[in-house]
């Protein structure tokens, strides 16, 4: 076997042997110098319909969006219509509310802005009604401001539905319209686009979360409400000609796609996480909301590609990706198990046991007849088994939970804080 061919080998395996141990739904691609070394499509695409995954299924792409909107405004900077530099209030009035915030800010998450998706509106209303600029801001205005301007990194989709917001008021277009015109469009993405909640997109797979050990239907989520920051959808056949729209300069200078990407003593650059991973150099992005969960990785100096999409929430696809670059790069990668559990402290779990709450959502925590489980959003039964004081596995999937305690000695989960006095 020659070298190629032998990877191929390995990552199927891989691929096989994982979907022995653990769940898996949706597609895997791995390419070298833009070449094809494997691509595999497992589960169903639709469970109600009884529909396989094909190579040519379309995901939700989420946060990967990013990418493609922060090319929208590199474009655009590249045709002199804007500077990266200059303040969002030029393009959008209504920013002036919210202080001297450049594009090159919104860019790298170092705005300040409230971040739209952990407000607790959002999740409880907004995502599930058609979101314009006039309700963006209705939103926003309620909340202060995070922080000081350029002072700190802290990820934000707010700052994102913005620059789709001022890549349509400088260009005159839809930002859909713009996205087909300069970007998909040229890099013949026939299977990529802007998912609006007002077209049936063919082959878009069905999305699901679970409860207890089965999928269920993901939570609906009208997808304006994510705009640039991450509605899109995509395939892995065409993230790898987006991958490889890099290496071309198909759409942009070299020198343009260098200034997106050449930062890596900050975790993220324009529209990129930026780091290293085992000494080798990587950009990504991963995205993942109500179902959908996916991965691009690229390894530059390597031109290796990684993509995972999965339709199945409970898929931890980051662990998948990370495990398939270590193949290709020939390091070790073993299929995950399930860690031993431990015995709680007598008492212990009363402690924790409760409702929390946060970013709109709901946890309940509590013990029954068979074990230790919370209860997502009065909905979702998650069955969990402890592997310490304060950290839990789930007890079918590849998923662990952590419980922590503030100074004060009030505890949260999952980032929520546990409302005193209520017990399921």
């Amino acid at each position: 076997m020659n070298t190629t061919t032998t990877l191929a080998s390995s990552l199927q395996k891989y691929m096989e042997q994982y979907r022995e141990k653990w769940p898996f739904s949706g597609t895997v691609l791995i390419a070298r110098q833009g070449e094809i070394i494997h691509l595999g499509a497992y589960g169903s695409a639709s469970l109600e319909h009884r529909v396989p995954h094909r190579r040519n299924t379309r995901f939700g792409i989420w946060s990967i969006s990013k990418s493609f909107a922060a090319m929208a405004i590199m474009l655009l900077a590249g045709q002199n219509k804007l500077q990266l530099d200059g303040l969002a209030s030029q393009y959008i009035p209504e920013m002036k509310a919210f202080g001297d915030i450049t594009i090159r800010q919104l860019l790298n998450h170092r705005s300040g802005l409230p971040n739209m998706t952990s407000l607790p509106e959002y999740n409880g209303n907004y995502n599930k009604w058609p979101m314009g600029k006039e309700e963006f801001f209705e939103l926003l205005t309620k909340h202060l401001p995070h922080g000081v301007p350029g002072e700190r990194f802290s990820y934000n989709n707010s700052g994102y539905y913005l620059l789709g917001l001022i890549v349509e008021a400088v260009s005159g277009l839809s930002y859909s319209q713009f996205l087909q015109t300069f970007i998909l469009g040229p890099l013949e993405m026939k299977n990529t686009g802007l998912l609006t909640g007002q077209a049936v997109i063919q082959d878009l797979a069905s999305a699901y979360h679970s409860s207890g050990n089965t999928p269920i239907p993901a939570e609906y989520v009208d997808t304006s409400s994510v705009g640039a920051a991450g509605g899109m959808y995509s395939t892995v056949e065409d993230l790898l000609k987006w991958d490889q729209s890099f290496y071309e300069s198909s759409l942009l200078p070299k020198s343009q796609n260098e200034d997106m990407l050449r930062d890596e003593s900050a975790p993220y650059g324009l529209g990129w996480f930026l780091d290293r991973r085992n000494g080798h150099r990587r950009m990504y992005h991963g995205g993942a909301y109500h179902g959908f969960r996916t991965e691009l990785h690229r390894y530059p100096e390597e031109k290796l590609t990684v993509i995972v999409l999965s339709n199945y929430n409970f898929i931890p696809v980051t662990a998948i990706a990370d495990s398939l670059a270590d193949i290709a790069l020939g390091h070790a990668a073993v299929i995950p198990q399930f860690p031993p559990a431990c015995s709680l402290p007598s008492g212990h779990f009363q402690q924790l046991a409760g409702t929390y709450e946060g970013y709109g959502c709901r946890a309940v925590v509590g013990e029954n007849e068979n074990g230790y489980y919370f209860i997502w959003n009065n909905k979702e039964l998650n069955p969990i088994y402890p592997v310490s004081d304060t950290e839990f596995h789930h007890c079918h999937f590849l998923w662990t939970y952590h419980f922590k305690q503030a100074d004060d000695g009030k505890w949260s989960f999952l980032g929520m804080s546990k409302i005193e006095g209520e017990h399921p």
